[in-house]
């Protein structure tokens, strides 16, 4: 591809991150071209093919590679004793797009894409590899507290868990970017209330029913 179209490329998939973050990801096609400078109406069609695929390029350039998902698997594995631990380990890996502009506004867009999988209740399918990891450690983490859930209990609360830590994650971003002065929390004391709260929330005693004798 010549450098121009490389360039041009790139401004567009920049500007659709910015835009899917701070505006959403149904931003109008015509914004994206404008923030990118791009006076050509089919510029997205050119470079992409559809806003669609656009949207794909963004979740593809966030995700982790497959060799770093397998090593957080088997990091996560040598946790399982120890639940705050598992969860520690979860928030610092998704605390990790906070560092950059860029992994800021992929965590921001990964949030939207989350809430938009839940109300279609199709997790499996829709959320990105490295959120399933996850989603996959936080019900062995139920599991192991409250034993005696039913499995759709056990799936309602761990989604319940990765919604919270996404949303926390997110919104930590927004703030970063929009309103630097508004933190009260400094990052350790972010993470470390953040586990504390997300373990409470996944390994909290259960009241079943009680069956009418």
């Amino acid at each position: 591809m010549p450098r121009d179209a490389t360039d041009t490329r790139e401004r567009l998939l920049r500007s659709a991150e910015y835009l899917f973050a701070r505006t959403g990801i149904d931003t109008p096609i015509r914004e994206i071209h404008k923030h990118a400078g791009q006076r050509n109406a089919s510029a997205i069609q050119y470079h992409f093919g559809s806003k669609q695929e656009l949207l794909n390029a963004v979740i593809a350039r966030g995700k982790r590679p497959d060799a770093e998902a397998a090593a957080i698997r088997a990091d996560l594995r040598a946790r399982r004793a120890d639940p705050r631990c598992l969860v520690e380990a979860i928030v610092r890996r998704m605390a990790e797009y906070l560092q950059s502009d860029q992994k800021r506004d992929f965590v921001r867009i990964a949030f939207q894409l989350l809430m938009r999988s839940r109300l279609r209740s199709t997790l499996e399918q829709e959320v990105e590899q490295p959120d399933l990891i996850t989603f996959e450690t936080e019900i062995r983490i139920i599991r192991g507290a409250v034993p005696h859930l039913p499995r759709r209990v056990i799936n309602e609360r761990a989604l319940a868990g990765l919604t919270f830590v996404a949303m926390e994650i997110a919104e930590r971003a927004r703030m970063i970017d929009d309103q630097p002065d508004e933190p009260v929390l400094d990052d350790e004391e972010f993470i470390n209330n953040l586990v504390d709260m997300t373990t409470a929330m996944l390994t909290a005693p259960a009241v079943l029913p009680q069956t009418v004798a």
